[in-house]
Order: structure tokens, then C-alpha cells, then sequence
């Protein structure tokens, strides 16, 4: 493994030493115009996610699992850290997201759902672009970078839930995505940190910094030492703060069970679904359908990178990371959202393969670029209720707060309702559970 790490920071190309020394300090006339075009495609990015993303509705069913993040976020805001409120085995980072949402937009008249759910839809937005900047950033190409962020756009199962969540997942592919892309370009304190963040949404992602770690351990000569320590100092900084409140909140039991123990004593996993792929296959057809093609194709594109040359030290955060990924989906795979870790990757991988073959074209490729484009957006929009009447299974938002009034008005608004396995319930009552 030292040899291959070795390997990938010694056999650099220009580019890369040409991205290690910063841009000369030499600035042309035409500097802010190339500035300003530079931020041209994230802003795009983002304005075109907002769009695809709000095509599918804020008022999506309030599921079971939504309705754990919601409620916590409801206790998050009056006060009462994760785990304390209500008991999930994830990392405390949705629910504390979605109470961000509900203190910052339930005042201006949104109310605790759609206030939670924008914080996450802001989330998912910015993934997109994450996303683009990922493509871009790895294999040196704006149109890598497009076409990534359109692809990732496309991924029906991550796109449903992303205004009518919260998805504890959602914030995980922005971190994500991002670690991935400061480890790509050495910035090593923003690499941890994100990382950091990505494990408090998802323990697995834990595998972030670690990679971070070794990357920057594998820097030459003096490098090293700095590098390594401001990975440390970034993957700390969240934990450091996390410990801090939940030491004030007297609650370091609960952190350590919930982020924890539980995990590791507990949860009863489908074993080896490596051995019957029927089951997860059946569920990524569910839930990405058609867009599964494109995903598989940039999977196979970033596996590619294993055996070709000469390889690239931009390339390794991927190659290092992605087979942790991939050995933890090989032990449990149950539903489409465990597909998440790897879109960032697919969509990268796609954007590059099309990036490439475009790149083999004659005085056609401008056009061929914005025909891909707009096929891309296309598919991004076909799965949204603009264009494909399939709904979510269960009852409307709508329909379960008419359930919830029909409860109040019989019970009364002083009654206490106590709620078991069903967290909407009181989510949508605004009530706490004794």
C-alpha cells in the first residue's frame, strides 16, 4: 500500500505540480472576467438543482424515518440534543439539521415541516454542485464537472426525498463530496473536517478522514508532518464541538450510545446480501430505474483508474476510498438510499467518460456536448411529477395532517398523546412525547 501511495505523489503529471504551487501571482487584465465565468457553471449548478429538486414538491408523505428526524430536530430546537429527544442510530447530524431549519425558518411562517425540510432541500442543492466541483476538480474539466452534477441530478433516489425529507442521508453526499474534493486538491484541514461532518450524518463515512489521513501522510518530505496535522485539527474540529455540547448538555451517555454502542452491539444487519444480489438489485432498480446505466457506467469508468496510466495523485482519494464503500455494501445493501455513497463517485466517473469521448470528436463536439446536456437534464426532469405521474407510496402530507386534526379535535388540544413506533404523529402535532 506504501509503494502505491508512493507511486500516485511521485509520478505526478504537470498539472498537478502546477496546482501545488497556486496560480502565479501575475494577474491579467482579463483575471475578474475569468473569475466570474469560473462561477458561472456552480451558480448554474445550483440554480438548475433548485429547479430539477423543487419539481418534485415540498409535500412529499412524512415517512416513518422522516418523521424520527423531524420530531428530533423539534427537540433539537427547543434545546434537547439527538439521541436525548428521540433515539436514532445514525450520526446526530440530521437531526441537529433539521432543528438548524426549524429555528432559522418555522418564525417567518414556514412551520416545523417545511422549515426542516427546506434546510435539506438547501443541503441537497448544494450537493449538486459539490458534485460538479468534484468532476471537475478530479479530471480537470468543466464539462466533466457538468455533465457529473446533470447525471447526479438524475438519480431519482436521491432527488425524490431531497424537498419532501428529511433524508438523514441528504447532508451526507454534501460532505462527502466535498472531502473528497479537498483531499483531491490538498487542502487537507477542509478535507478532515468535512469528512468529520460526513461520519456525524453516517458512522461509515468515518472512512473519510482516515483516507485524508493516509494521503497526507503519504506527502513527501516536510509536507508530511503539516499536512497530516491539519487533516487532524479539520476532523476534530466537529467532534470537539459535538463533545462540548453534548458535555453541557449533560448528555455524553446518550452520544456515546446512539453514535456508538448501539451500533455496534445492536442493529441486526442483512448478512452478506453480496451472496444473493437479487434483493439489492431489485432495490437500486426501485429506486434509480433507468439512471442505474449511467451510475454503472461511472463506476466502471473510476475502476478503470486502477489500471490505467500514469496514475494521478488527484485520482487516489477516489481509488482509496471507494473499495471501503463498496466492502461495507458488500455486508449490507437493504435499500436504495444505501446506494448513496457511490453516486457521487458514479456521477464523476459518467461525467469524465462522456467528457472523454467528446474529447475524440472533430468540429461536432460543441454541439454533441449540449445535445448530452440536455439529454442529461431531460432524464433529471423525466422522473420528477411534472413529467412521470408515479407518486410515493403512503398517504399525501396533506392527508396525514388532516389525520392529526381529526386526533386533536376528538382528544382535545389538551390531551397527551403518546406515540409508539410512529413519530409523525407528534411531528405533525407539534408535541412532545411523555
Amino acid at each position: 500500500m506504501r509503494s502505491i501511495l508512493r507511486v500516485l505523489y511521485i509520478r505526478r503529471d504537470l498539472t498537478d505540480l502546477t496546482e501545488r504551487s497556486g496560480r502565479p501571482k501575475s494577474v491579467g487584465r482579463g483575471e475578474p472576467f475569468v473569475r466570474v465565468r469560473s462561477l458561472a457553471l456552480p451558480f448554474g449548478v445550483l440554480a438548475l438543482a433548485a429547479f430539477v429538486y423543487g419539481l418534485y414538491g415540498f409535500d412529499g408523505p412524512l415517512y416513518r424515518d422522516y418523521g424520527i428526524y423531524l420530531y428530533g430536530g423539534q427537540r433539537f430546537a427547543e434545546g434537547v440534543p439527538p439521541y436525548a429527544g428521540i433515539f436514532d442510530h445514525k450520526g446526530p447530524l440530521p437531526q441537529a439539521l433539521a432543528g438548524l431549519g426549524i429555528l432559522l425558518f418555522a418564525p417567518v411562517g414556514l412551520g416545523d415541516v417545511y422549515a426542516a425540510r427546506l434546510a435539506f432541500f438547501l443541503a441537497g442543492c448544494l450537493s449538486a454542485v459539490a458534485v460538479y466541483l468534484l468532476g471537475e476538480g478530479v479530471f480537470r474539466s468543466r464539462a466533466t464537472g457538468l455533465f457529473a452534477a446533470l447525471t447526479f441530478l438524475g438519480f431519482y433516489g436521491y432527488a425524490r426525498p431531497v424537498a419532501s425529507g428529511p433524508e438523514p442521508k441528504t447532508p451526507m453526499i454534501l460532505f462527502e463530496a466535498l472531502s473528497l474534493l479537498f483531499m483531491s486538491t490538498r487542502r487537507w484541514f477542509w478535507a478532515g473536517m468535512c469528512g468529520s461532518l460526513a461520519f456525524l450524518a453516517w458512522q461509515p463515512m468515518g472512512a473519510l478522514p482516515i483516507v485524508a489521513l493516509i494521503l497526507a501522510l503519504a506527502q513527501p518530505g516536510r509536507e508530511r508532518v503539516g499536512a497530516a496535522l491539519r487533516v487532524l485539527s479539520g476532523a476534530a474540529a466537529p467532534l470537539v464541538a459535538v463533545f462540548a455540547y453534548y458535555l453541557h448538555k449533560d448528555a455524553l451517555g446518550e452520544l456515546l450510545d446512539g453514535l456508538v454502542l448501539f451500533n455496534l452491539l445492536h442493529v441486526s444487519r442483512r448478512a452478506f446480501p453480496i451472496l444473493n444480489p437479487s434483493g439489492p438489485l431489485e432495490e437500486m432498480i426501485a429506486g434509480y430505474g433507468i439512471m442505474l446505466v449511467p451510475c454503472a457506467i461511472g463506476l466502471a469508468a473510476i475502476a478503470r483508474l486502477y489500471f490505467v496510466g500514469p496514475p494521478r495523485c488527484r485520482h487516489a482519494p477516489l481509488l482509496l476510498s471507494l473499495p471501503v464503500f463498496a466492502a461495507f455494501s458488500a455486508l449490507d445493501f437493504q435499500v436504495p438510499e444505501d446506494l448513496y455513497p457511490f453516486l457521487p463517485y458514479a456521477a464523476a466517473g459518467f461525467g469524465g467518460a462522456l467528457a472523454a469521448a467528446l474529447g475524440r470528436l472533430g468540429s461536432g463536439r460543441l454541439a454533441a456536448a449540449a445535445f448530452l446536456a440536455g439529454l442529461l437534464l431531460l432524464l433529471a426532469i423525466s422522473n420528477t411529477p411534472l413529467m412521470n405521474e408515479r407518486g410515493s407510496p403512503g398517504p399525501s402530507l396533506g392527508e396525514q395532517r388532516e389525520s392529526v386534526e381529526r386526533i386533536e379535535e376528538r382528544l382535545g388540544e389538551e390531551a397527551r398523546i403518546v406515540s409508539i413506533n410512529a413519530p409523525q404523529v407528534l411531528a405533525l402535532l407539534g408535541e412532545e412525547n411523555p
